[in-house]
């Protein structure tokens, strides 16, 4: 019995002592890692990632969610008769691309010494024109009006790229406590809080496309549940380092960052 006692004594207090400074160097690690594992989820579910059952599409592969990141590319000062299409084909960019990163308007016509940038160019190339007779050239696509507006306000920060920064959303200024509504109908794929986005929600929509809120003060959604256009799903706040009251939002399709400007209803 004795011996039983010894076992079961309290630790010596030098023991006690290392136990618990080895438990406070463990502490910071341990939130780290809770915080890549909340960033690496939701960046799962940005990439198309479906919840079981949802009939959305499997998902797709891609870095961590990010509203902003180092700009890779060069500015083409527009030279005389050349086109978005005919600057396109030149640099081997995505027509469409170059239109969304660039914030052009209907009818995306270029006018002489104006810049737009080619994301992932390494150097200027001389957009040489097509020998032959001119042939049709395709279009940039608008899907204006596949989305509503999550809350109506000022645009005070844009897609694309801006002093060496690629942002990947739009921050809309409205009053905090504003309302926010689904811009498209779908399925509640993440709500919770995470760096720089502070209180967000997911949807996940059809066709592989995911529209995120950001900064928000409240939630007013849980996972899983299905939301129609227009349902309301929190309200405009100042989380996550905004400075003023603001709803950012993005819009992802195919795991993409898209110009929420080309998808959102210009009517309204």
């Amino acid at each position: 019995m004795r011996t039983h006692k010894r076992l079961f004594k309290k630790p010596c207090s030098h023991v006690k002592g290392k136990w618990e400074r080895h438990v406070r160097r463990l502490q910071p690690n341990v939130v780290k890692i809770g915080r890549f594992v909340a960033i690496l989820a939701v960046s799962i579910i940005a990439a198309g990632c479906p919840h079981v059952n949802s009939g959305m599409p499997p998902g797709l592969q891609m870095p961590l969610l990010q509203h902003k990141k180092p700009a890779s590319g060069v500015y083409h000062v527009i030279g005389r008769d050349e086109s978005l299409w005919n600057i396109a084909k030149t640099y081997g960019v995505d027509l469409q691309l170059l239109a969304e990163v660039n914030n052009l308007k209907p009818p995306y016509s270029l006018k002489p010494n104006e810049k737009v940038f080619i994301p992932g160019a390494d150097r200027i190339r001389r957009a040489e024109q097509p020998p032959g007779p001119a042939m049709e050239e395709p279009a940039v696509e608008d899907f204006s009006g596949a989305l509503a507006w999550p809350v109506k306000g000022k645009i005070i920060s844009e897609f694309g790229v801006l002093g060496g920064t690629q942002f990947n959303g739009i921050s809309i200024q409205a009053q905090e406590s504003t309302p926010v509504k689904a811009a498209a109908s779908g399925r509640v794929g993440y709500v919770g809080s995470i760096p720089l986005y502070g209180n967000m929600i997911i949807l996940e929509h059809p066709n592989r496309m995911v529209t995120v809120y950001g900064h928000l003060k409240e939630i007013r959604v849980q996972n899983g549940s299905k939301v129609n256009r227009g349902d309301i799903i929190g309200t405009v706040g100042m989380s996550g380092r905004s400075g003023t009251p603001a709803l950012y939002f993005e819009v992802r399709s195919r795991s993409k960052p898209r110009n929420p400007i080309f998808f959102l209803d210009q009517k309204s």
